[in-house]
Formats: C-alpha cells, sequence, structure tokens
C-alpha cells in the first residue's frame, strides 16, 4: 500500500504501478505457455521425423522437419514479441518506482549522479549540489540519450544568463509538459530502448557534415554482377553448369564489394555501431514533431524540425529504413547471403551518400533538438510531481523576497523560512552558533535561484528575485597537486566574485565563513573590505560568519542587515529550530559540543 501522502502525483504513480504489475503477472503466465508449446513442437517434431525414419521415408522426414521449424519460427516470433513487450513493461514499472523514489527521498540511489560534469572551479555549482552524490541533476535526470543529458547539465550550470522572457517561456513550456504526461512518458519509454553495442554518434554527425563527394557510378556495375548471379542460379536450377560456378560467382561477388566499398567500410562500421541508435532517434523525433505544442518555446523548436523541402520525421525515417538492412557480417550470416546476392553494401552506401548530401548538416541540429525536449522532459517531472511548489516571479533588480522558502533536497526534513534582501538592503549577515542551519540557508537561496532560472517553480510559497550571476565560495578545499591550501583556495574564489563584480556583471554572491582560515583581526578586516567593495561593484548576496563584531556595520550601513539562526538547550542537550530571526546572534555552542563529544573543558 502507499504511504500516509496525500499529494496527486504520489498515489497516480501507485496506480500506475499497479497496473504495469497486474499486466506483467498476466504475460508472465502466457510467456510459460508460449515456452511450454515451443517444447512440444520441439517433441512432436522430433517424433514425427523418427516415426518417418523408421519408414525409410525421406520425403515424411522432410515435410515433418518443414512443418514443425515453421510452426517453431511462428510461435518463436510471438513469443518474441511478448518478451519485448515484457522489457517494456519492467521499464514503465522502474519508471514509476523511480518516481516514488524521488517522492520518498530515497532517489539518493540512483546511479548517475551526473559525475563527469562536476567542476570545482564553476562559479556555483559545486557549492549549491548541482551535480554529484545527493544533486539536483542526480534527483530530476531522466534523460536516456547523451544529447538530452548534456542538454539538462547545460541547462543547469546556467552558462548564458536568462533574459526574463526567456524564463517565462521556459515555465510556459515546462507548465505544458507537466500537463503531457502521456507524450513524456512515451519519449522516456522510446528513449530507453537500449544499444548493445558501443555506439559513437560522434563518428557519424562527423560523417554527415563532412563536405567530400563520393561517386557512386558503380552502382551500375553492379546490376550486371547481380543479373550474371541470377542466370547462373538458373542454370544450375535446371542442370545446366555445375551449382560449383554458383559458389564462385559468390565469391568474386564478395570480392567486388570489398573491393568496390574498400574506401568506404568505415562508414557502414559506423552505421553497424549507431543502427540502434539512429532507430531510437527517428522514434524520439517522430514523437516530437507529431504532437501539438502550445507553448511558444515548444512550437519553436517543433517548427525547426520542419524545413521549407525537408520534413524531419520523413527524412529520419528514410534514414532507418536503410540503416535497417545493415547487418554485421562478422555475426549476421543472413546478410553475408543477402549481401553477395544482391550487393546491398553497395547500394546502402549509394542512398546513404543520398541521404547526407540532402539532410547532413541538419542532423545534428535535428539531435540537439531532441535533447533540448528531452531536457525539458526532466524537469517538468520535478514540476508535476510537486505540484505544490509555486513558480516565481522575476524582477528587474537584484533583488530578493521569499515567504516559507525550503530546501527542495533536504525533503520532510526541510525548515521554511520567510526572508527578504530589497530596497536599500544588499548585504545580508548570517550569524549563529555552529550546526545552527547558516550555510544550509545561503544553498536554500541559491539553489531555488537556479530552479527559477530553469523555468521550475520553487519550494516556497512565494519567490521573487531578479536575475543575475551566481557566484558563491562554500566549499573551498586545500589542492595538494597545485600546492593550494584551503585559504589560498578561498582567496581564488574570493578573487573570481570580484573579478566578475569590476566586469560589469549582474553579481549575487553567497559567502560562508570567510577568511576562516586566517586570525581573528585578519578575518574581520578582510571581511569588511570584501563586502563594502562588492555592494560599490553593485553586488548583493549574503554572508554568513561567526565575526559578531562585522554586524556592527548595520548600524553604519544602510545597506547591511542582519539575520540569525539561534540554539535552545533542553535536558541538557543542545537543539535547534533553523528558525530565521532578524538581528545578530546572541548565542555560541562551541565549548557545549565539545562536551557532547566527551571532551572535558574547564569553565
Amino acid at each position: 500500500p502507499p504511504p500516509p501522502k496525500t499529494l496527486f502525483p504520489y498515489t497516480t504513480l501507485f496506480r500506475s504501478i499497479n497496473k504495469v504489475n497486474d499486466k506483467l503477472q498476466k504475460l508472465e503466465k502466457k510467456l510459460l505457455a508460449f515456452s511450454v508449446i515451443r517444447f512440444i513442437v520441439v517433441i512432436i517434431s522430433f517424433i514425427s521425423m523418427y516415426y518417418y525414419y523408421k519408414k525409410n521415408s525421406i520425403e515424411g522426414i522432410g515435410f515433418s522437419f518443414i512443418c514443425g521449424l515453421t510452426i517453431f519460427l511462428v510461435i518463436a516470433f510471438f513469443h518474441n514479441e511478448k518478451i519485448n513487450y515484457k522489457k517494456k513493461l519492467l521499464t514503465m514499472l522502474k519508471y514509476y518506482e523511480n518516481g516514488i523514489k524521488r517522492l520518498d527521498g530515497t532517489w539518493k540511489e540512483f546511479n548517475d549522479i551526473g559525475k563527469e560534469f562536476i567542476d570545482r572551479n564553476h562559479n556555483f555549482s559545486s557549492d549549491l549540489d548541482i551535480f554529484g552524490k545527493s544533486s539536483l541533476f542526480q534527483w530530476i535526470n531522466i534523460t536516456k540519450t547523451s544529447f538530452g543529458r548534456k542538454k539538462l547539465a547545460n541547462k543547469m550550470m546556467i552558462n548564458n544568463l536568462p533574459t526574463r522572457y526567456e524564463i517565462q517561456e521556459a515555465q510556459d513550456a515546462i507548465r505544458e509538459l507537466t500537463n503531457k504526461r502521456e507524450f513524456c512518458e512515451k519519449l522516456y519509454f522510446e528513449a530507453s530502448i537500449e544499444n548493445k553495442k558501443k555506439e559513437n554518434i560522434q563518428e557519424l554527425l562527423k560523417w554527415v557534415k563532412s563536405e567530400e563527394k563520393n561517386s557512386f557510378t558503380t552502382k551500375y556495375i553492379s546490376y550486371i554482377f547481380i543479373a550474371v548471379t541470377a542466370i547462373i542460379i538458373f542454370l544450375s536450377i535446371i542442370g545446366r553448369i555445375s551449382i560449383t560456378y554458383l559458389l564462385l560467382d559468390l565469391m568474386i561477388n564478395y570480392l567486388v564489394i570489398k573491393l568496390l566499398t574498400k574506401r568506404l567500410s568505415t562508414v557502414i562500421d559506423t552505421f553497424i555501431k549507431n543502427k540502434r541508435e539512429i532507430i531510437k532517434y527517428s522514434s524520439l523525433l517522430g514523437l516530437i514533431q507529431d504532437e501539438k505544442f502550445e507553448s511558444k518555446k515548444l512550437i519553436e523548436l517543433q517548427k525547426e524540425l520542419l524545413g521549407s523541402n525537408i520534413n524531419c520525421k520523413n527524412e529520419m525515417k528514410k534514414l532507418k529504413n536503410i540503416v535497417s538492412w545493415i547487418g554485421d557480417s562478422t555475426s549476421n550470416a543472413y546478410y553475408l547471403i543477402i549481401n553477395v546476392f544482391l550487393m546491398s553494401d553497395i547500394f546502402i552506401l549509394y542512398n546513404l551518400e543520398e541521404w547526407r548530401i540532402k539532410n547532413g548538416y541538419k542532423l545534428e541540429k535535428w539531435l540537439e533538438i531532441m535533447g533540448e525536449i528531452e531536457a525539458l522532459v526532466s524537469l517538468s517531472t520535478l514540476a508535476f510531481e510537486h505540484e505544490e511548489w509555486v513558480y516565481p516571479s522575476i524582477s528587474g533588480i537584484n533583488e530578493i523576497e521569499a515567504k516559507e522558502l525550503a530546501h527542495p533536497l533536504l525533503g520532510e526534513r526541510a525548515k521554511s523560512n520567510d526572508f527578504k534582501l530589497n530596497g536599500s538592503e544588499k548585504v545580508a549577515l548570517i550569524t549563529g552558533s555552529n550546526m545552527s542551519g547558516k550555510s544550509t540557508f545561503l544553498r536554500t537561496i541559491g539553489f531555488n535561484m537556479i530552479l527559477t532560472y530553469l523555468g521550475l517553480p520553487t519550494c516556497s510559497k512565494g519567490f521573487k528575485c531578479g536575475i543575475s550571476n551566481i557566484y558563491t565560495c562554500m566549499r573551498t578545499q586545500d589542492n595538494l597537486e597545485e600546492n593550494i591550501s584551503s585559504f589560498y583556495a578561498e582567496i581564488l574564489r574570493i578573487k573570481l566574485v570580484i573579478e566578475a563584480a569590476k566586469s560589469g556583471e549582474k553579481v549575487f554572491f553567497l559567502l560562508d565563513e570567510i577568511f576562516k582560515g586566517t586570525n581573528s583581526n585578519d578575518r574581520h578586516d578582510g571581511a569588511r573590505i570584501l563586502i563594502e567593495q562588492l555592494v560599490k561593484l553593485q553586488g548583493v548576496g549574503l554572508v554568513s560568519t561567526h565575526d559578531l563584531e562585522l554586524c556592527n556595520l548595520e548600524k553604519e550601513k544602510r545597506w547591511l542587515v542582519n539575520y540569525n539562526f539561534r540554539e535552545y538547550y533542553k535536558n541538557n542537550k543542545i537543539n535547534f529550530d533553523y528558525v530565521l530571526r532578524r538581528g545578530k546572534s546572541e548565542t555560541q555552542n562551541a565549548k557545549h559540543l565539545m562536551k557532547l563529544a566527551g571532551i572535558d573543558i574547564e569553565d
């Protein structure tokens, strides 16, 4: 039974899981029946052939074999259809189960954490948990193609700051996809088809974009060889020549094929590797082109699949049909036979060349659009599963206003707070004792700003922010390979923020315990100078600190406002309420924490 949740997505997902499980149970019975029938057909065939063997009837043995084989192949065909349907059902089941995991917090067991996108030097991604373990990417990524995966990662890094208009378009697209769950699920299921071979799409894209023109006049020469083969087959059947001549002819055909396609053999190899992917991409682009969209962003993406003379769906279907003929001659005997009789490699290469000349320059663009839609589907899934969240509004100035704002990655443990930093206020100084929630709150602000820029709803009852480049300095670490201490790493990080502000960027900064690697006097002076410089350069942001003297700046600077978190004690135990309050912190807990750890301290 489902956990006691009232969310519509939760009950919808559980209902879907139950439906799929019912279908799987019924299917298992059919699969067992098919297996039994296949076994019975084999037994009957052997008994029949043995019977005719005892009767010395060659015709009977042959008839039994052909009938048994035909029936077996027909049953095997339908059996394989059911097996493929089972694979689809298992994919559906995993999809719905993962939806439950995203809702109940067990999504942290997902394998794909976007490891290759982790960049310690990025403006904010490492500090705000965009990639890596327990990250935004791990949580919401349901892309199944390399194009969708890269598009989603690039969106999350906000390398190009969106305009208010672009954010609004993204919100409209995500809202529409949130209501198009059937389309989103179809796209996911089609994209989930696995390729057993190691594909190399870049190799394929390199070929389709090449300017080299290949002559295929040899296509017409191949007609001669096919005609000769047909004549030899006919003469062999009527007994005019020996069948050895046919074998010799097929050997010559094979050598001719290898000779004529030698220079382009890598093309065939490329398509063999990417055959399954091309078929998959054709299906995905067909789904996208056929869907009726209403939001401007999705309509514009769809229009790019329809050129004046080129229809993406039709052209990809042609490519799929060409590629469907390709087989791996090293492992596919049927393909080898077809090839030597009909010289199919030559005709395939000719058709591929014609397709490349007409569509090659468009293929990468089509696949990028497919990836964009797939990335938006991933984002819309988060919006669907959290219908209680609120879409933010975009301000024309660098400010923050939040009502009951919480950190989404914390799930039910998240504590919501109201916050604002607007008007004359440019810097919020966050003080508080250890473990009281300062760093988490900074990440809460930054994380929800990223959701805003992605066009997603925020984990709040109301959120408003400006559009700024986010810079963080929170998890600075030493680097032994580069001989960099943690303090110097922090300095380099601060330098990045300052340079961005000096270059004219609209900067929103999140600085956690700055200059903690130096003495108290240097820390205080350095922090004050840095904050004043950032404000002078039109920067806005939050700074957490244990330096309570910095709070005195509020008395002399109108642009600074103090907030704090605090702890309380109950039964000699430390407790935190994680409530953000105005003013500076008045509590400290370092000694108490040391006592709890078993360290004796003399008062």
